[in-house]
């Protein structure tokens, strides 16, 4: 229970805005501490074995790949201006690494996700946008290739704090539904039909007005939005999409290809 309190405590400040250093860079002296670099690359590196096996169902190695996250977090030196981030991206990490199920680790993942991004916008620093196309085509394959590269973009969004991007990325989701013609009711696996529906209107949500709420009118495309898009409502659509996720490939008991290799391999 202190744990989920202090969870919520850590959320709220990101949410509030964390009074965590400007964006104007430090002084060189301090801005980059010895090592930190490399260790930003085995931050990135981790964080996207979590996301690849959240997405893939794969709990135990997704909390395992956060252990070692919260770890460095602890260890390592951050520059003056990213301290109090890393502090509150260690609660983060290990708020995933403790959680009960899927669903609560997705949500923890893309909370955490969203706190890096804040960070990145603090140091002026952070990962690349990839600029990879829209995989084209009509069948199955491609069509789950550019569901991935929705879901791809819209986690760089986060880090990247662009909420722009991230509305860009949903709208290439939203136009592609995954259910196709198919009538939530009639489904060839219990529920597959209905995750797809979700997957959708959630997406649509995003796209909109980078949120989705419960009873919330989604207004349609062109139609002014009453609220900008926040990177912290987009987070938690974010969330939602990846449980949808694990809980659709655990129904159809597939293990989608998701790194370069791995989907070179799979190519006929």
């Amino acid at each position: 229970m202190a744990g989920r309190l202090t969870a919520w405590l850590v959320l709220l400040t990101l949410a509030g805005g964390c009074e965590c250093g400007s964006k104007s860079a430090p002084e060189e002296s301090e801005a980059v501490p010895e090592g930190f670099e490399e260790i930003m690359k085995d931050h990135a590196a981790l964080s996207l074995a979590a996301r690849n096996s959240l997405i893939r169902g794969q709990l135990p190695v997704a909390q395992q790949a956060m252990r070692k996250l919260a770890f460095f977090m602890e260890h390592v030196p951050a520059p003056a201006q990213g301290k109090e981030y890393a502090r509150i991206t260690k609660e983060l990490a290990e708020q995933v690494r403790t959680s009960a199920d899927l669903e609560e680790a997705s949500m923890s993942f893309a909370r955490l996700s969203y706190a890096c991004g804040e960070c990145h916008h603090a140091l002026d620093r952070g990962p690349p946008m990839k600029l990879d196309p829209v995989p084209e085509g009509e069948d199955i394959q491609t069509h789950m290739r550019r569901h991935y590269w929705a879901v791809e973009r819209m986690w760089e969004a986060l880090l990247a704090h662009s909420t722009g991007a991230f509305q860009s990325a949903a709208e290439v989701l939203a136009e592609a539904p995954l259910h196709g013609s198919h009538d939530p009711d009639d489904e060839s696996h219990d529920g597959v039909t209905k995750l797809a529906y979700e997957v959708h209107d959630l997406a649509f949500a995003a796209a909109v007005e980078g949120k989705a709420g419960e009873d919330e009118y989604v207004p349609k495309p062109g139609e002014e939005a009453v609220d900008e898009p926040s990177g912290w409502g987009q987070a938690e659509v974010f969330g939602r999409i990846l449980f949808a996720c694990n809980q659709c490939h655990g129904m159809l008991e597939v293990q989608p290809p998701l790194t370069h290799e791995e989907r070179r391999n799979a190519e006929p």
